[in-house]
């Protein structure tokens, strides 16, 4: 059996399932997704984040939420894609006007561009982990 065809087979299912993560569920706000892309278990690794925005399908989806009020006309750009075995690394670019709440924060009415990196977990065709780090600089 050639197993590098299985494994690059397997690691185009993981992008696909990353890129959904910030396509459908940040950029298009299908919210919905997040059950079926996510595990049960699923956590975001961001210390900046409140706890319930972490956890679950549901956290996602309240991040998401946050994200989607605050920044109507947010615009997310895929800059690299990495992938290996169960992991898929994107570095992207997010931009838009901060004009509702963010986590407590009033609207700031200014244009922002954040850069940043997410690293996903995938296992048994969901994602389970997520690693994120990102500069807020130009909020």
């Amino acid at each position: 059996m050639d197993t590098s065809s299985h494994t690059s087979k397997q690691e185009e299912e993981n992008k696909a399932l990353a890129l959904r993560y910030h396509n459908d569920i940040f950029q298009k706000g299908r919210l919905e997704v997040a059950d079926e892309i996510l595990s049960p278990d699923f956590v975001i690794h961001n210390p900046v984040l409140p706890e319930v925005l972490r956890n679950g399908p549901e956290g996602a989806k309240k991040y998401a939420s946050a994200i989607i009020t605050a920044v109507p006309n947010r615009k997310l750009e895929h800059n690299d894609i990495l992938t290996e075995g169960d992991k898929v690394m994107i570095r992207w670019t997010n931009s838009g006007t901060n004009t509702g709440p963010l986590f407590g924060n009033p609207p700031t009415g200014n244009a922002y561009v954040v850069t940043g990196f997410d690293l996903f977990r995938i296992s048994n065709g969901k994602i389970k982990e997520l690693w994120q780090q990102y500069n807020f600089a130009d909020w």
